[in-house]
This record gives C-alpha cells, structure tokens and sequence, in this order.
C-alpha cells in the first residue's frame, strides 16, 4: 500500500470511532495494473483485511488484473487494447448492478 495513501486513511479514520462514519458502509470495488505478470494480485489481497477492517461495502463479484500495463496503454495513459478494454466494461458493468441492488 502506498505510504501516502496510508497516511490518508490513518487521517481519515481518526478517532478510530469515526471510522465507520468515514468508511462505513461506502462501495468499494479494487482494481489495478502493473508491469509484472501477475497484475495486481497481491496487492488487491492485501487490501481486502483493510476494506473490512474500514467497515466498507467491498464488491467481490468480479476482479481485473491488468499485467504488463505497459501494452494496454498508450504514452498518453489511454487504453489500447480491446480485450482489457471489455473486462473493464464488464468489470464496471457488475460493479454498478452491485451498487444498484
């Protein structure tokens, strides 16, 4: 997890009773990319104790490991690549029928 990122949280979750006022209950959904081949399995394992911890509304009807992100993107950050780009609609497709039930 990122340190700054970290840090945010630790801002945002003090005193620790405000924390289910801050996080409770709010839909969260985890994705990410990276240049390896495993995508972002690890680090989306190491967040799933956090969200529950937060008290958060985690999805996990559906996950997207972007690996070797450097393929799927362009120099300009835009998606490139056809395959990723219906596993993020169908990924944000079952996110938003998860919020909406």
């Amino acid at each position: 997890m990122p340190g700054g990122f970290k840090n945010a949280i630790d801002w945002l979750s003090r005193p620790a009773a405000d924390i289910k006022t801050v996080f409770g209950g709010k839909f969260v959904a985890v994705i990410g990319a990276s240049p390896g081949g495993f995508g972002t399995i690890l680090s989306q394992n190491a967040w799933l104790p956090v969200l529950r911890t937060l008290g958060t509304n985690p999805w996990f009807g559906g996950r997207l490991l972007v690996s070797r992100a450097q393929n799927v993107f362009d120099e300009q950050g835009s998606l490139k690549d056809e395959t990723i780009r219906e596993q993020l609609e169908q990924f944000l497709n079952g996110f938003v029928k998860f919020v909406q039930e």
